[in-house]
């Protein structure tokens, strides 16, 4: 709920809701509602014109007003990995990223000739200096280029123009100026001035040349300028302007010759009332090269690594994936991107992916092992605290622990709800059953043995109340009792005159030799009389059921 609330109170960008205005047609849940009439987590499917290819299609008004992972056209989605037509391939677009493809992993039939600049297709490149690296087609053509030249959000050519512009205004610039946006990501600012709060960025003509770069500029400048953020930019000269009214941004080139773009950014000090002062070949000199300086420390990577700080870790690495190619050597150790692990401590082979810096700074590790440890250690008792200790009776009735073997009642918490294996303690009894030591530990020192609490059971329902035994009310009857093979060594005061126990029984007329088998049931049932002895009995009627002599 608290998640929902928070997308909903962020804002679409301006220029998101412009396109999704123009691309809108007409409800068709409820065609008498309009676009301004609708919430931006309606239900409502509504039918769209893509503004790019003219394609319709139908699509909830919520999905396409989503802040994460919007609905766009589906068919311009597509037409990114399909083969380009004439003009649209990447040799096409642009050659020079096109002499840096080496092979497409994914595809290996694909090659510049015939994939799209926004192509998924994972491919190898190689840099002017030599590096090779992965990356997708995209990736690249949005502006990512080497890792191990990237110089950790910097590039020489900033660094020169930063330097130049400290020589020449006396003030302190910031490269890689990162800042949160209300509604955005972080977005990264090529120079900032503190002692001004200006926020500065350099648009070259090899990056910011296509539609898709002007689109993100313009929503970057609105989302600055919303903010209240005082920001400028200067752009190579042939590039589109930002099409913001009175938005100050100057121009530079053609080319990247660090002077002129350096010129350029102190144009727009001057209207800060900022002293600019002409720099001599000397100071140009001693700029370019405190540059070169700062660029190859960038490129050298962070002083203390995450390899220093931990080396076991290089084996459980398996990959950079928020800029792939990119080593612990060259990240701190309080570094965000998302790598791949793989578990080589206890030999699981468990992956999973995380921030580099919730295993160099917070310890964390494979999460399978750590359930694991945790169900284990929480399992063990204290000193003193153990099955062995606070039960020794119960204890001694411990065959196994069956889910960990080689476990004793000094491994075991009286608590506990793994499954164990018993033996009852009875010396006429060997019965061996499964249950926790949880659900022992509340009975009694001899009890526990299902097979003898069903003999107790048994026993006590057959047992008469005082007073209404066999004895007690049928007393010439429970005289005769002789034997009871079921139970040994129980008499006519032990049973039930109701009972069904096979019972020995003696004639107690003088002279009579009579001795039969019958349950008490049989010989009480005739409100007292009782079957009679089988040698002296009258004998029966069959036919009537009478006695009657023969």
């Amino acid at each position: 709920m608290v998640l929902a609330m928070t997308q909903e109170s962020r804002q679409l960008p301006p220029e998101r809701r412009e396109l999704l205005e123009r691309e809108f047609v007409h409800n068709i849940t409820h065609p008498e509602r309009k676009f301004i009439d609708m919430s931006r987590r309606s239900v409502d499917i509504c039918r769209w014109r893509c503004s790019t290819c003219g394609h319709s299609w139908d699509a909830r008004f919520g999905w396409r007003n989503r802040v994460y992972n919007p609905t766009n056209c589906p068919e311009c989605f597509k037409r990114r990995n399909r083969a380009p037509g004439a003009g649209e391939a990447l040799t096409d677009i642009d050659p020079d990223l096109a002499k840096q493809f080496r092979k497409n992993l994914s595809r290996p039939d694909r090659s510049p000739d015939n994939l799209r600049s926004m192509s998924h297709d994972k491919c190898e490149w190689e840099c002017p200096q030599g590096h090779l690296w992965t990356a997708t087609v995209a990736n690249r053509s949005n502006g990512r280029g080497c890792p191990k030249c990237s110089g950790h959000g910097r590039s020489l050519f900033e660094c020169k123009v930063a330097m130049l512009v400290e020589a020449a205004s006396g003030l302190d610039v910031e490269l890689d100026h990162r800042l949160r946006l209300p509604g955005r990501n972080a977005d990264r600012f090529d120079l900032f001035i503190p002692a001004l709060s200006l926020l500065i960025d350099l648009d070259p003509q090899w990056s910011h040349h296509t539609a898709a770069s002007l689109s993100r500029d313009t929503a970057k400048t609105r989302a600055t300028l919303a903010a209240g953020r005082q920001y400028t930019k200067v752009r190579a000269r042939g590039l589109p302007p930002i099409p913001i009214d009175g938005f100050p941004q100057h121009e530079a080139g053609p080319g990247v010759d660090p002077l002129a773009w350096a010129d350029a950014v102190g144009l727009a000090l001057r209207l800060y009332d900022v002293a600019w002062v002409a720099l001599t070949p000397t100071d140009v000199d001693a700029a370019l090269t405190k540059a070169s300086r700062l660029w190859q420390a960038a490129v050298a990577g962070p002083d203390i690594t995450a390899l220093d700080v931990a080396p076991y870790l290089a084996e459980e690495f398996t990959g950079n994936i928020t800029n792939p190619g990119r080593g612990l050597d060259r990240m701190p150790p309080g570094c965000n991107d998302v790598c791949g692990w793989r578990c080589l401590t206890c030999g699981c082979g468990h992956t999973w992916e995380g921030p580099l810096h919730s295993r160099t700074l917070s310890g964390r590790g494979c999460r399978k092992c750590g359930y694991r440890k945790t169900g284990a250690d929480n399992s063990r008792p204290e000193p003193g605290k153990s099955l062995a200790d606070v039960n020794r009776h119960l204890a001694a009735q411990l065959i196994e622990v069956i889910e960990h073997p080689g476990w004793t009642a000094h491994d075991l918490l009286p608590s506990s709800n793994k499954r164990c294996r018993w033996r009852c303690p009875a010396v006429d009894c060997t019965h061996e059953w499964i249950a926790p030591s949880s659900r022992r530990s509340g009975q009694s020192k001899d009890g526990g043995c299902p097979q003898c609490a069903r003999k107790r059971t048994t026993a006590g329902r057959i047992r008469p109340q005082p007073g209404k035994s066999l004895l007690d009310r049928f007393p010439r009857i429970g005289n005769e009792l002789v034997d009871i093979a079921a139970h040994p060594g129980w008499t006519a005061a032990n049973l039930r005159p109701s009972s069904t126990i096979t019972c020995t029984w003696k004639c107690s007329m003088p002279g009579c030799p009579g001795t039969w088998t019958a349950t008490p049931d049989q010989r009480t049932r005739r409100a007292g009389t009782g079957t009679p002895c089988p040698v002296c009995r009258p004998p029966r009627n069959k036919r009537s059921g009478n006695p009657k002599l023969r």
